[in-house]
């Protein structure tokens, strides 16, 4: 009976032994970490268009595992990039630059279909370079190894390119149209301004030209181009407004002067809800108005709030008026005292004529 007793408890030994080695196994088959596929990464694109003057900016970009999407839980992912420009020179209108979403260093421990989203959270200077909505799927691909016996050898494989705007794409990505090269792009708002000249006034001077300063805000080095005018057309001016610099500019009666619309006569270069400033030297005997209003300074700040509507709101209209009475008006005030004089010298006259006719 011991013996027996001994043979059933070596016996469960084994059984325990046995299952606790299976148990060891399975665990370490289901937990072991993919190796991540050279190269692992994905390019990520900012793109910055409709821009003529250096562009200095950083933009940020947050990574996050969807967890409703995932198998398994995914650690020691990249969470965040970032890409910047420094007075980058734009050409044909745009600057671009890119970064690397490294995923090498992630952790899989299951095998399945991951996914990863990328959004634009972040620019050091919103008001001017806002921010893409657009987001983008990252996805990677966890399998076992063809050269796989026991479930430990698993390789991620992460796709170089990623799904727009889209949260229906197939979990094995079999539809390959829906892959994209990760891009985001910021138009920046922009705009341009105007400056008109009337000059009215039997005195006021139609081809006389007058000196306006305009001050109008932005990076130091920026420039806007000012056209019309003694200035040209777009396509030919040389002529520029300094950002942050008072700049003469000259402009005579029934013209008007364009400022911010760059050389391709079409790409605006002002920042929407730029601080502009105008100021036009005085000139003797002219009363200056500025957009309806009498300047003592003759000095007028606008605020720019409103890109679609430059007609009312990015346009400053002057207009000098010098007015004199004529000469005409002087002669009729002295007429009657002249008639006056002229009755007393002919009365005079005919008194002597008369008394020189009786002495003879």
């Amino acid at each position: 009976m011991k013996k027996t007793n001994k043979i059933i408890t070596i016996i469960m030994l084994v059984a325990i032994l046995t299952m606790s080695l299976f148990v060891s196994t399975v665990y370490a088959a289901t937990n072991t970490v993919a190796t991540v596929k050279t190269p692992g990464t994905v390019t990520v694109t900012k793109n910055v268009t409709g821009v003529t003057n250096p562009v200095t900016n950083t933009f940020g970009y947050t990574i996050a595992a969807d967890t409703t999407y995932n198998p398994a839980e995914v650690t020691d992912y990249p969470t965040s990039a970032s890409i910047s420009f420094s007075n980058a020179i734009p050409s044909n209108g745009q600057v671009s630059n890119d970064t690397t979403v490294d995923f090498s260093g992630a952790k899989f421990t299951k095998v399945g279909d991951y996914r990863f989203k990328i959004t634009e959270t972040s620019s050091t200077k919103a008001s001017k370079y806002p921010v893409d909505s657009s987001y983008y799927y990252l996805y990677v691909s966890v399998r076992f190894t063809d050269d796989d016996t026991d479930g430990t050898k698993k390789e991620a494989t992460v796709a170089s390119s990623g799904v727009k705007d889209s949260e229906n794409d197939e979990r094995a990505q079999t539809n390959p149209g829906t892959k994209q090269a990760v891009v985001f792009t910021t138009e920046p708002d922009f705009t341009s301004l105007t400056i008109s000249k009337t000059v009215t006034g039997n005195m006021g001077d139609k081809s006389e030209y007058f000196t306006v300063n305009v001050t109008i805000p932005g990076e130091s080095g920026d420039t806007y181009v000012v056209s019309g005018g003694k200035y040209g057309a777009a396509t030919s001016s040389t002529k520029t407004v300094a950002a942050g610099t008072a700049t003469a500019l000259e402009i005579k009666h029934g013209e008007t002067l364009t400022i911010g619309i760059a050389k391709d006569g079409t790409t605006k270069q002002v920042p929407v809800g730029a601080q502009y400033t105008v100021a036009e030297t005085a000139v003797t005997g002219y009363t200056t108005t500025i957009d309806t209003v009498e300047q003592n300074t003759t000095t007028k700040t606008t605020v720019k709030s409103d890109a679609t509507d430059a007609a009312t709101k990015n346009a400053t209209a002057i207009v000098n008026h010098y007015e004199l009475s004529t000469l005409t008006g002087v002669f009729f005030n002295i007429m009657p005292y002249a008639l006056i004089a002229v009755a007393v010298i002919i009365l005079i006259l005919l008194v002597k004529r008369s008394s020189k006719k009786r002495e003879e």
